[in-house]
């Protein structure tokens, strides 16, 4: 009685050698996974370009091709021009003007004649603000008189005078943090933008990965699908030399039909699944000058699969990694310097306007302009004067509302960065996590996908002996091809959590 199963067992097994054997001798089939995917065939007909693409030589391409990245950088390039200009406000000022006048009076008594005035006059001058406020300005002004109908005045005149100024605010907008502040924020402004661009960079690269494993998982589950429909196929062959030497009846073909119809139609759909995964890494790679790229065949050839080991990676010096570097927390640093900077100005505005005045001159009058000029170079007549001037506004709560505003934007700044810098504590540690689990997966996704082929094996043979039915057989094939899948998607998701993690650290690059 114990004996009978496994001898049963035994019979069971003979009997399937024995029938594979009367079998007629197929040709052996190509694998699966080296069959030609439809999309290289048709490019490989057609003569279309074909190009074969690492992951690296990707992110290289799309490093320097990516459309929206060639429209990124020039905001670095913008704000670099906004810091030019911020400088261009200390940088010196030459300028100068020319005047004709003619007057004439009429006499309106003997003791005011009728008089006739020709006067040229000009001034070449040079002035410069300077990084403490002051405004320093040195001029030098001929002109040169005619009168005639007049005794009081001799008929002509030449005038030179050399003039220097100097204007120092002592309060309100005074000394270089103040005045250097535009230049500062300028500066900071800049370097937000070149953080912005890393980040739109570091982006761009995790978008290029994630599209170019999805290509890779399309074109591996289109083999995973085909070796769905070879097995279906077969169950249909065996069902049709049955049905010949009339162990089965035409009819129980039908389900197997069905089966292979099924098959084919997700065939169709893992194929247009490749078209639409290659579209999309193509828009991330061209910047689609030539319209001939979307014709271009793209072929992945580093390997989805991986060996992901045993160690746990640990999440905590990565965060400190992800502090240091990602450029989002570096652009929002940037961002609490330049409220800090708008802060300090505001603050020095509430203070009333008191500025140091300085006038310095010296000039000549001759009736010939070589004696003026004399005069005034040699500082034969010099004139001085220091002075202060006052002001403020009554109330001043302009300036006093702004400096408040300013220091809400200040600890808003401060806030924003320590929500950012929580959320990417979470993100690093999400990503460890994540990479630790489907490390896991992986593991038992490949194990499930062995147990699958052993189970279909088996029920295949225990169909042969009649033990079985063509449904089982296709339950089985329909886990093997779900186990397959998931351990390709759980690859597909560990590729893509590896550049994930370097991502979340700020430091994803394209290999040079």
């Amino acid at each position: 009685m114990n004996r009978s199963p496994f001898l049963q067992f035994v019979a069971l097994f003979v009997l399937a050698a024995f029938l594979r054997g009367q079998e007629p001798v197929r040709p052996p089939a190509t694998p699966e996974s080296q069959k030609p995917i439809p999309v290289d065939v048709e490019a490989d007909e057609t003569g279309g370009p074909v190009r074969a693409l690492t992951l690296e030589e990707a992110m290289r391409a799309g490093r320097s091709h990516n459309a929206d990245l060639q429209a990124a950088e020039l905001v670095p390039q913008q704000a670099g021009l906004n810091l030019l200009f911020a400088e261009a406000g200390f940088e010196p000022e030459v300028y100068g003007s020319a005047d004709y006048s003619d007057a004439r009076s009429p006499q309106r008594s003997a003791f005011q004649p009728s008089n006739h005035q020709i006067a040229i006059n000009g001034a070449l001058g040079w002035r410069q603000r300077v990084v403490t406020g002051g405004l320093f300005d040195l001029a030098f002004r001929p002109a040169r008189f005619e009168t005639s109908g007049s005794a009081a005045f001799p008929s002509k005149l030449y005038t030179a005078e050399w003039s220097a100024s100097f204007r120092q605010p002592l309060l309100r907008g005074a000394w270089t943090d103040y005045n250097l502040a535009a230049v500062n924020s300028a500066r900071y402004a800049f370097r937000q933008a070149q953080h912005d661009f890393d980040f739109a960079v570091q982006d761009t690269l995790q978008a290029i990965v994630e599209a170019y494993w999805e290509l890779v998982f399309a074109r591996e589950n289109w083999h995973v699908v085909s070796s769905a429909l070879a097995v279906a196929e077969e169950q249909l062959r065996i069902t049709d030399e049955r049905i010949r030497v009339r162990e089965l009846a035409a009819r129980d073909r039908v389900a197997d039909e069905a089966e292979v119809a099924r098959r084919r139609e997700d065939l169709i759909t893992a194929e247009n699944a490749i078209r639409t995964r290659e579209d999309n890494l193509r828009r991330l790679l061209f910047d689609a000058a030539d319209p001939a790229f979307w014709r271009i065949n793209l072929r992945p050839v580093s390997e989805i699969a991986v060996d992901p080991g045993d160690t746990e990676r640990e999440f905590e010096p990565l965060v400190a990694v992800a502090l240091a570097h990602r450029p989002d927390l570096q652009s929002r640093r940037s961002l609490v310097a330049q409220a800090e900077v708008a802060l300090l100005q505001a603050e020095r505005d509430v203070l009333p306007n008191l500025e140091l005045v300085g006038n310095w001159s010296s000039d000549g009058a001759r009736d010939r302009f070589s004696d003026a000029w004399n005069d005034a170079t040699g500082i034969d007549y010099p004139d001085w004067s220091v002075g202060l001037e006052f002001s403020m506004p009554v109330g001043n709560n302009a300036a006093r509302a702004t400096a408040q505003r300013a220091s809400l934007e200040v600890e808003r700044q401060r806030r924003s960065l320590h929500a950012a810098t929580l959320e990417v504590t979470k993100e690093v540690r999400a990503a460890v996590r994540n990479l630790n689990s489907l490390a896991e997966s992986i593991r038992a996704s490949a194990e499930s996908v062995r147990l699958a082929e052993s189970d279909l094996e088996t029920e295949q043979v225990k169909l042969r002996v009649g033990a079985s039915t063509a449904f089982e057989v296709q339950r089985r094939n329909q886990d093997l091809s779900e186990a397959r899948s998931r351990h390709l998607r759980n690859l597909l998701d560990y590729r893509v959590a590896e550049s994930r993690l370097l991502f979340v650290q700020g430091i994803l690059e394209s290999p040079l």
